[in-house]
């Protein structure tokens, strides 16, 4: 079972979600990278990849995109953001 460490940038984004249902369904997502560390896609735009790294992953939770990387040496994935899906270009 992988670790996974919550940026702080990703723990006050998910505090300021305004739907109980939407914040719910982004924590039952983020639940699922101790078993599976590689799910996401890694289909990103150049500008997430510049942000949080080549090796980023993204989870959709619409609206929101919950950005993460993962450390297969130390077998940790790093839930690095939380981005509205307006807001990447």
């Amino acid at each position: 079972m992988s670790r996974v460490i919550f940026a702080d940038a990703f723990v006050d984004a998910l505090a300021d979600v305004q739907s109980e249902r939407v914040a719910q369904r982004i924590i039952r997502l983020v639940s699922y990278l101790e078993d599976m560390p590689e799910l996401g896609s890694a289909d990103l735009p150049e500008s997430v990849k510049r942000r949080y790294g080549v090796r980023a992953r993204k989870l959709v939770a619409t609206p929101f995109d919950i950005l993460c990387t993962y450390d297969a040496e130390l077998d940790e994935v790093h839930v690095d953001g939380l981005v509205h899906q307006r807001a990447v270009v």
